[in-house]
């Protein structure tokens, strides 16, 4: 058993497919009593995903010793920011109109209460209206919502707010990029410095969002993600490898101190590129599991996954020189 331990720093990026949002599978009436196990075993897990951690910000820091990693790591490929923006917002008004169809809200776990249902499909038809002739305007719609959110749902806003906040600002920022009415209203704008800012806040939220699931999903509250792992107990794969003593509980631990590490590393900009990799063979992996429920709740990510991939990079220096910062 113990020569085995060896393999959990490579394994740590294999966590990546139980990041799914547990609260859209299981309720807080189902939660367990449980405490996370504070023992050898969850310090091994520690080392392997800060061992991990150590090698991503090793690579990016130094990727200029090789082109080809520099060229992977290091490099911001010449798009026009329209074609970024008409995907972006093709994906958010495709989630919404599936959301609308199917007559929910947003998330499988934020269910309106029947006094406000008419309003929620009035906000979230308005993005969409918006969307095709102001994309600013339909960011303001965006930022709204996520008031109403948090109005709404104040007990689980926190596991939304920050996606939904960054997205909106994200639109708000960058109407002027690809709408004329925009460019009427908001023309200082459309500059690369607010390109940088918007896609610099995008990151920071999309990571944010990703350490508070981290911690209200798997740290704080193991007793969710156990009913997860004990209804898709395939996930443990350390048990598939005949690691016998990583439990399930150990599982959650592992995978909530990776997440919240992915998080961090988004936020302050650390290794960006490699991160983004680690969160799209996330979401493609609970897409391949789960299906259509799990591709529609991640449409958002989606959208924001592939500009942070491209946009958002670290500048490797060989040692000695002086760093530049990427957004």
């Amino acid at each position: 058993m113990k020569n085995k331990f060896f393999l959990l720093p490579l394994l740590s990026f294999f966590h990546l497919a139980a990041q799914a949002h547990v609260q859209w599978f299981v309720t807080t009436e189902q939660m367990k009593n449980v405490s996370l196990p504070l023992d050898m075993v969850s310090l091994w897990l520690t080392v392997g995903v800060l061992a991990c951690t150590l090698v991503a910000v090793l690579l990016t820091r130094h990727a200029s010793i090789s082109s080809i990693t520099e060229q992977l790591l290091c490099r911001i490929p010449v798009f026009d920011h329209r074609l970024y923006l008409v995907y972006f917002m093709t994906l958010i008004a495709v989630f919404l109109v599936m959301i609308l169809l199917q007559g929910g809200f947003l998330a499988p776990n934020l269910i309106l209460p029947q006094s406000l249902l008419s309003l929620g499909v009035l906000l979230q038809a308005a993005i969409v209206v918006c969307a095709t002739f102001s994309t600013s305007l339909a960011g303001i719609v965006m930022l709204i919502t996520t008031l109403f959110v948090v109005f709404v749902f104040p007990s689980i806003s926190i596991n939304y707010v920050f996606e939904l906040g960054a997205i909106g600002i994200f639109m708000v920022l960058n109407g002027p990029v690809i709408s004329t009415v925009d460019q009427w209203m908001l023309p200082a704008c459309k500059s690369e410095r607010f390109w940088k800012l918007s896609v610099r806040i995008l990151r920071m939220g999309i990571g944010l969002q990703l350490v508070v699931l981290a911690l209200t999903e798997k740290l704080i509250y193991p007793g969710l993600g156990l009913v997860f792992i004990e209804m898709y107990p395939f996930y443990n794969f350390f048990i598939l490898l005949g690691l016998d003593q990583v439990s399930n509980l150990h599982f959650i631990y592992f995978i909530g101190i990776s997440e919240l590490v992915l998080g961090l590393m988004l936020m302050f900009g650390i290794a960006s590129r490699l991160v983004l990799v680690a969160l799209a063979a996330a979401f493609t992996t609970t897409a391949i599991i789960h299906g259509v429920h799990e591709i529609l709740g991640h449409l958002p990510i989606f959208a924001a996954a592939v500009i942070l991939l491209l946009e958002c990079v670290n500048q490797a220096r060989p040692r000695g020189q002086s760093r530049k910062k990427g957004v």
